[in-house]
């Protein structure tokens, strides 16, 4: 499977190809980024985090200088969709900020395959509650540098992420929805056909 994702990759000619991981502190983004590199995978890497306060207004156009150009494969570990689910929840944008992206985000990804020949896949990996207790309580013990603010409301704001989750799936659809533990395999594939 690598070395078809490979002869893709290097046979992608002038696609654009967006891959956006999403998904609950835990649940595996990192581990599929750390397989590409592993393998040697020809892929731009982009981690945002959270927004500063220069970024909060200006959220989606800030996406438009860093979305894949020609020939390029962008891995994007968290995308503009952290203000669908993340930001809301946990404060860090106001309430009117998150309406106005959940009413235009669709349209800027209709925009970006449009006018910009950007092919965006994108992909929530999922992780079950008790889960992601487990990882997070190993995490605190074994990785404390790892372990940050958001994880440790990570499974208080559980429902509520959730809620937050759907909301984003019925404004911009069409996410390919894998589960944590075989999620490396599921995601490979994705990309493959990305890719293909």
């Amino acid at each position: 499977m690598i070395d078809i994702l490979k002869q893709n990759i290097q046979n992608l000619g002038n696609r654009k190809i967006a891959f956006v991981l999403e998904g609950r502190d835990a649940s595996g983004k990192g581990g599929f980024v750390k397989l590409l590199i592993k393998h040697n995978i020809n892929f731009i890497y982009r981690h945002q985090g959270m927004p500063t306060k220069t970024r909060m207004k200006k959220w989606l156009s800030d996406y438009e200088r860093i979305m894949p150009k020609k020939s390029e494969v962008v891995i994007y570990d968290r995308s503009w969709h952290t203000r669908s689910w993340v930001q809301p929840v946990f404060g860090y944008c106001t309430k009117q900020q998150y309406i106005n992206h959940i009413r235009k985000v669709a349209k800027w990804e209709e925009k970006m395959l449009t006018e910009k020949n950007i092919e965006i896949y994108k992909n929530w990996i999922s992780i079950s509650k008790a889960r992601q207790t487990e990882v997070l309580e190993r995490r605190k013990i074994f990785k404390p540098y790892k372990y940050s603010p958001s994880d440790a409301l990570a499974i208080d704001y559980f429902d509520a992420i959730t809620d937050a989750k759907e909301k984003m799936f019925l404004a911009c659809p069409n996410w390919n929805v894998v589960q944590k533990d075989t999620g490396k395999a599921e995601l490979l594939e994705a990309l493959i056909r990305a890719t293909s």
